[in-house]
């Protein structure tokens, strides 16, 4: 795309990196894997998916909007988007929403130290889980933990769109020479009479 440059490409392409990311992670509970991202990891991923989401925001409210369309700019915005990127974008939504979908009963499972027993822990009563219960709560947890980022990545790429193409239109605008304004002709003496204008 033409209009991302500079700063707003590298903003961009983060987001979407971390976007995969977090649905590999996501996607690694899944059966038959079933594997659990490190705490580290998910909530590393996190933390940088809430500077860029945030920095999107400002860049994207820093900016002046086009005073016709008013609030609806974006929602034309969307609608004027070529649908190989409306495509893209409704698919990254739908595996987000696949993704937390499939975390029912997500609870905050944890193992001992030893790792040799697992149990969750609710207002000082502690349920003692099977690994195999262990795994599917967890899975459901992180699921969670990563699926709300992922889609936190795809809505900052959005706004991240927008404020790169209103920044393109600017400066398009701007570099764009002005008419030179013509003197106004001047009327000639009517004889007989004061100028006519």
């Amino acid at each position: 795309m033409e209009v991302l440059t500079g700063t707003h490409r590298a903003h961009f392409v983060a987001l979407w990196v971390l976007f995969a990311a977090e649905l590999l992670c996501l996607a690694a509970t899944a059966p038959p894997l079933r594997l659990l991202a490190p705490v580290w990891l998910w909530a590393g991923l996190a933390g940088l998916v809430l500077l860029l989401f945030g920095a999107a925001v400002v860049r994207c409210l820093a900016l002046r909007f086009p005073r016709r369309g008013g609030w609806f700019d974006p929602v034309l915005y969307v609608w004027n988007l070529p649908r190989g990127t409306k495509a893209w974008y409704g698919i990254a939504l739908c595996l987000v929403g696949l993704g937390l979908a499939t975390a029912a009963g997500a609870q905050d499972a944890r193992r001992d130290a030893a790792g040799s027993s697992y149990y969750v822990q609710r207002h000082d009563v502690r349920t003692d889980l099977t690994p195999a219960q262990y795994r599917e709560v967890r899975g459901a947890f992180v699921r969670i933990a990563t699926g709300v980022p992922a889609g936190l990545c795809v809505v900052g790429s959005f706004l991240v769109l927008i404020s790169a193409d209103v920044a393109y239109g600017a400066a398009e605008a701007a570099a764009r020479p002005r008419p030179r304004l013509q003197p106004r002709p001047r009327s000639r003496p009517r004889p007989g009479g004061a100028p006519k204008d």
